[in-house]
């Protein structure tokens, strides 16, 4: 099954601008927003402050992935209680080095690729 990209404009740190993200991604993007109580152009300029050398749209994916990895331990479930959360937050006490030294990674992998 082919994943269709889809283009949808947000406002990041004042700017408006456009990413192209799975359906699957949107939605979960969707699904932290209602979670936390946010707006996806707030949670798009949290992960755009905290990226490093990577895409917005890269960082974001990752920024979902781990969400959801942190959220499905047995922590998550214990801070969440099954309702809202402050996974957000959380991450960026427990997740966000292994994030940001995931992206480093990326960033690095994709460095040696493009010399290739």
């Amino acid at each position: 099954m082919a994943s269709t990209l889809v283009n949808r404009n947000v406002t990041v740190a004042g700017h408006r601008t456009s990413m192209r993200l799975e359906p699957s991604m949107w939605d979960a993007l969707g699904e932290i927003c209602r979670r936390e109580g946010r707006t996806i152009h707030d949670v798009c300029s949290d992960v755009d402050f905290q990226r490093h050398e990577s895409a917005l749209t890269a960082a974001l994916r990752a920024f979902i992935v781990l969400y959801f990895r942190v959220a499905a331990t047995e922590d998550g479930h214990a801070k969440a209680g099954h309702g809202l959360s402050e996974t957000v937050r959380s991450l960026s006490d427990s997740g966000l080095q292994e994030w940001r030294r995931n992206l480093r990674f990326t960033n690095r992998y994709r460095n040696r690729a493009n010399a290739l």
